[in-house]
């Protein structure tokens, strides 16, 4: 579901209930405002009866019966009945068409005998007169509509300014830059507090990356030294022609140690680095020249293992910090080395904004919970660490390419989406 903006909704709910009560409003005044224009019409045909009794009386019903129907009432001999308030059509004759009226149905005695009455009015009138009442407050309240929509959005906007100014703020704050959060005072005290807790957050955030950052960086470093020290010992030691060969391999195995550990350091320190987005500076580079110049590094596994590659790659240039682009396509393409089979195969696309590297491999699909866990390796192999698609992964988030992964048999899959 895509998410709405704070000042749309909240102008979408004050219209929506303001145009629910319009309705109703118009439905309870028009029924209201109708049902008195009856009463009123009644009223005046019940007035009617009463002068026609009384002049049918006093005229002591001489005239003919005939005689007696009007354009507006109709008087004959008929049935004992209560009065019948009715709507009716009458065909008028000079607008050649129906027309809407009210009729009273009444009888009444006369000289012993009983009298049918039947009084009509027009409705047209009545009618002309909802219609007007009913379109000039509709207009009226339209026009109220619209003045409303902008004079809550302008004032809603006024008010949710500063909360907006934070928001920009903290889209454009970067922990790894030395600069202070600086949001400015509001009216609003909850918007003061929210500023006050945001400030008082990002301030202790960018301490705890800037120690944490210096911690790893220090750690790193006195890691490095020592272990380099024992590097240098242990060959030394291992040239010196009084060890036996048993001394000798077991310096051979610790110098190994000694290199994995150097080596995993550097794989740890690079992916804190990049986690902690200290590769800033972007630039366009050529994914074509660097994957043939990546492909140079592991000309001696492909013979050892005689291995087929197959390249076909457009002229592909993608904006992105080149030492992060270089670390990706490099790791992707010793993962498809690492893990490759005698006489194996690996295919490489370029084209379309987009990477993809497929491999032949000894094991069938990658659990996809494992897929991109730090130190989680399918083969034994003692050159990987389980690190190289925890690093990939992470240069894709930082940078919001798509990586997927797919698996047909022991043949795997690796896309990068650039765009």
């Amino acid at each position: 579901m895509k998410p709405l903006k704070l000042l749309y909704l909240t102008s979408r709910n004050y219209l929506i209930i303001f145009f629910a009560l319009l309705i109703l409003f118009f439905g309870v005044f028009y029924f209201i405002l109708r049902f008195e224009v009856t009463q009123n019409i009644d009223e005046i045909l019940s007035n009617r009866r009463n002068d026609i009794i009384e002049t049918f009386k006093a005229k002591e019903g001489k005239i003919p019966v005939e005689e007696l129907s009007f354009t507006d009432f109709k008087i004959r001999p008929g049935l004992k009945q209560d009065d019948v308030y009715t709507d009716t059509l009458i065909f008028e004759k000079t607008d050649d068409e129906l027309d809407e009226y009210r009729k009273l149905t009444a009888s009444f005695d006369f000289k012993w005998k009983t009298y049918r009455l039947e009084i009509v009015k027009a409705h047209l009138e009545a009618v002309e007169i909802i219609n007007t009442v009913v379109i000039s407050l509709g207009l009226i309240f339209l026009l109220m509509f619209a003045v409303f929509y902008f004079i809550t959005r302008f004032f809603s906007a006024k008010l949710w300014h500063p909360f907006y100014q934070t928001l920009e703020q903290l889209k454009n704050f970067e922990i790894e830059k030395p600069d202070k959060i600086n949001l400015s005072e509001s009216r609003i005290e909850e918007f003061n507090a929210l500023n006050k807790s945001i400030t008082e957050l990002t301030e202790r955030t960018q301490n705890t990356f800037l120690n944490q950052k210096q911690f790893i960086e220090n750690a790193s470093h006195e890691m490095q030294t020592p272990l380099a020290v024992i590097q240098n010992q242990l060959e030394m030691w291992i040239g010196d022609p009084t060890l036996t060969e048993s001394h000798s391999e077991k310096i051979r195995m610790l110098m190994d140690s000694a290199q994995r550990l150097s080596k995993l350091n550097k794989t740890l320190l690079l992916l804190s680095k990049i986690e902690n987005q200290q590769f800033f500076e972007t630039e366009q580079s050529d994914l074509k020249s660097l994957v043939e110049k990546i492909l140079t590094y592991f000309e001696g596994q492909q013979e050892h293992l005689h291995i087929q590659v197959s390249v076909e790659a457009e002229d592909i240039s993608v904006k992105a910090n080149s030492a992060l682009l270089e670390i990706l396509i490099t790791n992707l393409i010793k993962n498809a080395f690492l893990h490759n089979i005698n006489q194996g195969d690996i295919i490489i696309h370029a084209s379309g904004d987009a990477f993809e590297i497929t491999n032949s491999s000894g094991f069938g699909e990658i659990p996809r919970e494992k897929l991109f866990q730090r130190f989680f390796k399918q083969s034994s192999n003692k050159e990987s660490w389980g690190l190289g698609l925890a690093i990939v992964k992470k240069i894709c988030e930082i940078n919001k390419w798509e990586l997927t992964y797919s698996a047909v048999g022991n043949s795997h899959t690796f896309k990068v989406n650039f765009t």
